[in-house]
């Protein structure tokens, strides 16, 4: 893609979230058009304030989903966006779009025709390899979803040990969201 797309990056509620920020700031710095959707469980361990300042603008909420004028911000940030970006997806973030469910403003967004969706998963090695994680990541592909890792190495919990759960680094989650910007493949309707 010749210059930048329109990126929404999607920022749900795992220890990784932190990390949110430096991806959103590479994004922009790549010349990329960056708007974030945060659900209300990522504020458990970022700031809103945080995402704002490194999206150089608000952040979409729950809060903002319906406005006065009548316009639903779901749908307006689906036509909008040529990538919707989940980092850090969480493995419920995973579930709840593998089912269909939309009662948050990213699922929704998800939901309502997103033209391209790039997860970058993180959460504990265990949840990574449940059967149910595995099943939802397979629905999603089948769908024409992209990952993006998740890494190896150590969590950024209490854990002591290794696995493969960490989220994928910065570059990296650029350098894919780039790709599947690139990609002329949409994605197929899930009910087709």
């Amino acid at each position: 893609m010749d210059g930048g797309g329109k990126i929404l990056v999607g920022v749900t509620g795992g220890i990784a979230a932190y990390k949110a920020p430096g991806v959103i700031r590479r994004l922009r710095e790549s010349g990329h058009e960056v708007r974030v959707a945060a659900t209300e469980a990522a504020f458990r361990f970022i700031p809103e304030e945080t995402l704002a300042i490194a999206a150089g603008d608000h952040v979409h909420t729950e809060r903002t989903w319906w406005e006065r004028s009548g316009r639903v911000e779901h749908v307006s940030l689906a036509r909008w966006a040529d990538l919707v970006l989940v980092a850090p997806a969480t493995a419920d973030s995973m579930a709840r779009a593998a089912v269909g469910l939309g009662d948050d403003l990213l699922s929704a967004t998800i939901l309502a025709g997103a033209k391209r969706v790039l997860w970058a998963p993180a959460m504990n090695p265990e949840m990574w390899s449940n059967p149910a994680t595995a099943r939802n990541v397979e629905t999603l592909k089948g769908w024409g979803h992209r990952f993006v890792g998740p890494a190896e190495g150590l969590m950024a919990s209490a854990e002591e040990q290794p696995g493969v759960g960490r989220l994928a680094e910065e570059a990296e989650i650029v350098a894919a969201a780039e790709a599947a910007l690139s990609s002329d493949e949409s994605q197929p309707d899930p009910g087709s």
